[in-house]
């Protein structure tokens, strides 16, 4: 029994001690939105995650901070604006939407909200 607790409580420490995501490491607007989602800071995820949406640029961090932005939308419940934006992710890139399973995130979506 011993052992056992050397174990658990070695895996504890490098729980606690493990590194913050690699991610919140950038500098760039989309590195600090994945932070706050990571960290579940969900109102600056979101915050974030729309400033880049709403800017439209043609760049894949675009389509990529919409999917997040659906997921953080998930995240607080709020899945019928979370819908919108999974069929938004499809007309964009349906590659991207099945490569992402966005298909499935928005089954979760309509069964959370009583419409499987």
């Amino acid at each position: 029994m011993p052992l056992i607790a050397a174990i658990v409580l070695s895996l504890l420490a490098a729980v606690v001690s493990a590194a913050p995501p690699t991610t919140c490491g950038g500098s760039d607007d989309y590195s600090k939105a994945l932070c706050a989602y990571q960290k579940r800071d969900f109102a600056a995820a979101e915050a974030a995650f729309r400033a880049i949406v709403e800017k439209g640029d043609p760049e894949p961090q675009t389509i990529r901070a919409t999917y997040f932005l659906a997921r953080t939308q998930m995240k607080t419940g709020r899945y019928e604006e979370a819908e919108t934006l999974f069929i938004r992710i499809y007309s964009m890139s349906k590659a991207f939407y099945d490569e992402w399973n966005c298909d499935f995130l928005l089954g979760e979506c309509r069964k959370a909200r009583g419409k499987s």
